[in-house]
């Protein structure tokens, strides 16, 4: 199955549960436009745009979470910008302010908020409470941090690094435990593996190990959650926008010896 034909079939399946479930009873899609701590998955070309047809057709809002992949992540100001896809709702946060203050956001299209707009009387009113929404501190914070990723042009210099470190990492991809080596941007992952060509995952304690390995060396990577039992074994790497070339030798540096380290 080439990767066009899975997108087809993973659009395929999300009508097919919006008919079995019935599209009244289905308000909205919820996505990520890359998966980030699920191992790094970039989906094929046709995915999203298949996904934005289909809940057009069934009258079903798209949420796109850009948590992970907002302000500049992955080459663009905005995940979704590689497909020009749009949602009708978006999620942001961790980029928002680079964790200099806690905050996040929904953002949604006018028609949204329009459904939503009028006096508590008509009972169209949405009240949500949190008790430190709309921190001064926090919004100033984000104002600045997202000025500094524009002026800076943070977007392109992940665009730069990442070819410059997914060709060090090229370096790494005859190795025993490496089995894929993805990315887009500065969200790179390592798929950790016991067998290249059955794609063998690494047991949790490897994973960890190669992990305490890399922290050894002065490099802090992550590995994916457990979203799916067993399959715990991407190396997960998000580093900095303003990343430099010997930076980034640094990381895979470390990674290639831990590696190493973990064959022993």
């Amino acid at each position: 199955m080439t990767l066009e034909e899975h997108g087809e079939e993973c659009v395929k399946f999300l009508e097919d549960t919006i008919i079995y479930e019935g599209e009244e009873t289905v308000a909205a899609f919820i996505l990520e436009p890359m998966i980030s701590g699920g191992g790094v998955l970039i989906p094929p070309d046709n995915y999203l745009k298949g996904v934005r047809e289909v809940c057009d057709r069934y009258n079903v809002l798209l949420i796109m979470d850009e948590v992970v992949s907002g302000f500049g992540r992955t080459g663009k100001m905005f995940g979704h910008e590689h497909w020009g896809v749009k949602a009708d709702v978006f999620t942001f946060a961790k980029g928002m302010a680079s964790g200099y203050m806690p905050v996040a956001a929904t953002v949604v299209k006018e028609q949204i908020f329009e459904a939503f707009y009028g006096e508590t009387s008509e009972l169209r009113h949405f009240r949500h409470i949190n008790t430190y929404g709309g921190h001064p501190v926090a919004a100033a914070v984000s104002l600045k941090n997202i000025d500094i990723v524009k002026q800076e042009n943070l977007p392109a210099n992940a665009v730069k690094m990442e070819k410059y470190i997914k060709n060090r990492l090229s370096e790494l991809s005859d190795h025993p435990l490496v089995g894929d080596i993805r990315g887009r941007g500065l969200l790179l992952g390592i798929e950790l593996v016991t067998d290249k060509e059955k794609k063998t995952p690494v047991s949790l304690a490897q994973a960890k190990g190669i992990l305490q390995n890399c922290l050894k060396e002065g490099v802090l990577v992550m590995r994916n959650g457990n979203t799916v039992p067993g399959l715990g074994n991407i190396l997960i790497m998000a580093p900095p926008l303003i990343l430099k070339e010997n930076e980034a030798d640094q990381i895979v540096d470390a990674i290639g010896k831990s590696l190493n380290q973990a064959l022993n």
